[in-house]
């Protein structure tokens, strides 16, 4: 085979697998697990042999022609076809918020498309114009696209049935108008140049989708504050690390110099079980649906289990460095002694005994003490009585 037959194939492939690894590795908590997004770029491609078929017979049939096609039944059955994937996926106890549905979108209409450029080269006259052009425009419209559904579905889980119909029913809206508007723009006899309206449609799309998960990620963040805590064994110093989960490159720089490269890596690990971990509980908090929350529970256990394999690989030496990285405004000796006191409470509560809070008791103490006169006060002493002198005689 001549090798300017093969270059515009692997330009359609290989671009669109870059892209789709670059908003994959946008999730810093790795709660898109790469088997599902693997499941759901192979969907994908099984979406577009069902598709061509369903196509196919719509036109064969008569019942539209070439153009109706693509401009209405497309956008409508190549939407559907793309995203039953994710109402798998949305079911899944792994699957978190619409971060992780943004994603799984996304890899589903890469896997569409790819495939999708191969049809379009084999019948082109000028295979790399077309790799080109498809990969900057038509690739990234139908990856968006299901990513929007990916997201509605990613919110619907948090909500009853009728709202869960609600959002499903608007992101595949959403996402066959978007899907729609573009296949009507390019199909039509439209003045300017079509391939630079193409281009701008799918990059506006895909900043669209970035711009999604970010805010999700953000969201993620202060859930991993608000329910990180001595509950898992996480102190504040720790919490404060993950926080920096996108600069965990520079902040285990010094660790890996000191420690090694194997040691920062369990580092690494045992930190996104953290993140992950704080994630779960507010995932916990949101479900309304009893078996989806038993599943997540169970999942919670396995990252507990985990996280505590990952803390003997770190040892307790490392493990102090890294929970002191960021010391912020109190001292970690503080974050040390309160640990300690948790896990005494922890073994009183085991073992039957009373339960002892020696935060609280001191709080409770110091606000019942009186108010000590300040040095320079001109405040009455209050004489002692005799009664009182003879108690202390």
């Amino acid at each position: 085979m001549d090798i300017m037959n093969v270059i515009p194939y692997i330009i359609a492939t290989l671009i669109p697998l870059v892209v789709l690894y670059v908003v994959y590795s946008l999730d810093l908590y790795q709660m898109g697990t790469f088997k599902n997004v693997l499941g759901a770029f192979l969907w994908g491609i099984a979406a577009f042999f069902l598709a061509s078929q369903l196509n196919g017979y719509l036109y064969l049939s008569g019942t539209f022609s070439r153009s109706e096609i693509v401009r209405y039944a497309a956008p409508i059955g190549e939407e559907v076809l793309k995203a039953l994937v994710l109402l798998y996926l949305v079911r899944r106890p792994n699957f978190t918020y619409f971060v992780d549905g943004a994603i799984y979108g996304f890899a589903a209409g890469m896997g569409f498309a790819i495939f999708e450029n191969f049809q379009y080269i084999g019948d082109s006259t000028v295979g790399i114009g077309t790799a080109i052009a498809r990969v900057i425009s038509v690739n990234l419209v139908h990856a968006s696209a299901t990513a929007l559904v990916g997201i509605y579905l990613g919110k619907s889980r948090f909500s009853r049935a009728w709202g869960q119909i609600g959002y499903t029913l608007g992101g595949l809206l959403l996402a066959m108008f978007v899907h729609g508007l573009f296949n009507n723009i390019t199909d039509r006899e439209i003045p300017g140049p079509i391939l630079v309206y193409s281009a701008v449609i799918g990059m506006a799309a895909t900043g669209i989708i970035a711009f999604m998960i970010f805010r999700g990620l953000a969201e993620q963040r202060q859930w991993i504050e608000e329910k990180l805590g001595m509950s898992d064994r996480v102190t504040g110093g720790e919490a404060r690390v993950v926080q920096k989960l996108a600069d965990l490159g520079e902040v285990l720089g010094p660790l890996r110099k000191q420690f090694g490269d194997e040691k920062a890596a369990h580092v690494e690990e045992f930190l996104l079980l953290q993140a992950r971990l704080g994630i779960k509980r507010k995932t916990l908090d949101k479900l309304p649906d009893e078996k989806m929350r038993s599943a997540v529970e169970k999942e919670m256990a396995e990252i507990r289990e985990k996280m505590e394999e990952k803390r003997r690989k770190v040892g307790s030496y490392v493990m102090l460095v890294v929970r002191n990285i960021f010391p912020g405004e109190n001292s970690p000796l503080w974050g040390m002694l309160e640990s300690r006191i948790q896990q005494r409470i922890d073994e009183r509560k085991a073992e039957g005994g009373p339960k002892v809070n020696a935060f609280a008791n001191l709080s409770q103490r110091i606000a019942a003490a009186p108010a000590r006169p300040k040095p320079g006060d001109n405040q009455p002493v209050e004489k002692p009585s005799s009664e009182t002198q003879d108690k202390e005689a």
